[in-house]
This record gives C-alpha cells, sequence and structure tokens, in this order.
C-alpha cells in the first residue's frame, strides 16, 4: 500500500474513491504534489495498455 504524507492528503482525499484506490494500489511513497502527479501518470498509462 501507498504511504501518504499529511502535506498532500488534503489533494488525495479530494480525489475520487475509485481514483484513491488506484494510487493506493502502486505502492508508492506520496510525499508531495510531484509524486501524487507521477501516480496518476502511472494509472494513466497502465489503462492506455489494456
Amino acid at each position: 500500500m501507498a504511504t501518504v504524507a499529511p502535506g498532500i492528503r488534503d489533494k488525495f482525499d479530494s480525489m475520487p474513491p475509485e481514483l484513491q484506490q488506484a494510487v493506493l494500489q502502486l505502492d508508492a511513497r506520496i510525499e508531495n504534489l510531484s509524486d501524487l502527479m507521477s501516480c496518476l501518470e502511472r494509472i494513466i498509462e497502465q489503462g492506455e495498455k489494456k
């Protein structure tokens, strides 16, 4: 499971639950907005491969 730093938690919590779950499944450390954006880009790339 991913870890979300308190400083970015409000941004993470504002996302739809399905997207939050997808991010958590990436097993990443999300410490800032850049980390969160990288996770979202990975999710998009995975979706395009399907």
